[in-house]
C-alpha cells in the first residue's frame, strides 16, 4: 500500500509540476493558472492517492468476478493500482492541454 501511494504521489506531483511550468511558460493569467494547477493537482494527486489507499476495495472488486480458486497476485494488484494512478494523471494533463487551448476556458 505504501509503495503504490508513493508511486502514485510521485506521478501526480510530476503531472502538477508539468502543468505549473506550462502555465508559466504560456503566461496565463494568475487566476487561470491557479484554476488549472488546482484541477490537475486535485485529480492526479487526490485521485491517485485515493486509488492507492483504497486498494483493498479494488482487490475485492478485482476478485469478485473471478473464480475463487484463481488468486490475484500482489504484482497484478500493484500493477492495476499504478496503472489507475497513471491514467488519472494522464487524463488530468490532457484535459488541461485541450481545455486551456480550445475549450471555453482558453486564454484569450
Amino acid at each position: 500500500m505504501l509503495v503504490t501511494a508513493l508511486l502514485n504521489l510521485t506521478v501526480g506531483l510530476l503531472a502538477t509540476i508539468l502543468v505549473f511550468t506550462d502555465t508559466l511558460r504560456r503566461d496565463l493569467p494568475p487566476r487561470t493558472q491557479v484554476g488549472w494547477i488546482g484541477f490537475v493537482a486535485a485529480v492526479s494527486i487526490g485521485g491517485s492517492l485515493t486509488v492507492a489507499l483504497a486498494d483493498d476495495v479494488l482487490f475485492r472488486l478485482w476478485t469478485a468476478g473471478s473464480d475463487p480458486v484463481i488468486a490475484v497476485t500482489p504484482l497484478q494488484l500493484l500493477t492495476g493500482v499504478v496503472i489507475a494512478g497513471l491514467a488519472l494523471s494522464t487524463l488530468a494533463v490532457l484535459t488541461y492541454g485541450v481545455g486551456s487551448r480550445y475549450g471555453p476556458l482558453a486564454a484569450a
